[in-house]
């Protein structure tokens, strides 16, 4: 049986939950349905909370992480992040952390990037309702932010 999409988005959440306590931070999700992020983390002490955006993608799932047009928005927020989750088939998950509109900028980019490259025949591309970001569309930088829990400032 094929696992519902909001199943894989709730297990992501709990995942990415999981990992920040496995590093004495504590994270929390939010109430469902918030439009900008998922899950708050605190240090131990309060002094330091950031918001999190958690973005899954399941193992029947070859083709990226699927996002919506507002992905492409900057909110001007430095503790605003985006956690990519990539599920493995053995069970474990690899993370790629972003600050918000570092990633927005990229989600941009490469959708900049994929409507300036004709079609194979040439034709040029149309516009779609949503975007996405996959392993093609990482740069080095990108590969260097798996599981690299620093990047949120804890």
């Amino acid at each position: 049986m094929k696992t519902s999409k909001n199943m894989i988005g709730a297990a992501g959440e709990y995942y990415v939950c999981a990992e920040l306590c496995r590093q004495n931070i504590l994270a929390l999700p939010t109430p469902k349905n918030n439009p900008i992020f998922d899950l708050l983390a605190s240090d131990p002490e309060g002094k330091k909370t950031v918001a999190i955006q958690v973005k899954t993608m399941s193992l029947e799932n070859n083709q990226g992480w699927r996002l919506g047009v507002d992905m492409e928005n900057d909110r001007n927020n430095p503790n605003l992040f985006i956690v990519l989750v990539n599920m493995q088939k053995d069970g474990t998950n690899d993370y790629y952390i972003f600050q918000h509109d570092d990633f927005s900028a990229r989600v941009r980019g490469s959708y900049r990037n994929y409507l300036e490259t004709p079609k194979k025949n040439g034709d040029p591309r149309k516009e779609v309702n949503f975007r996405w970001f996959d392993f093609s569309c990482f740069n080095e930088a990108d590969k260097n932010r798996k599981n690299n829990w620093s990047i949120l400032g804890f």
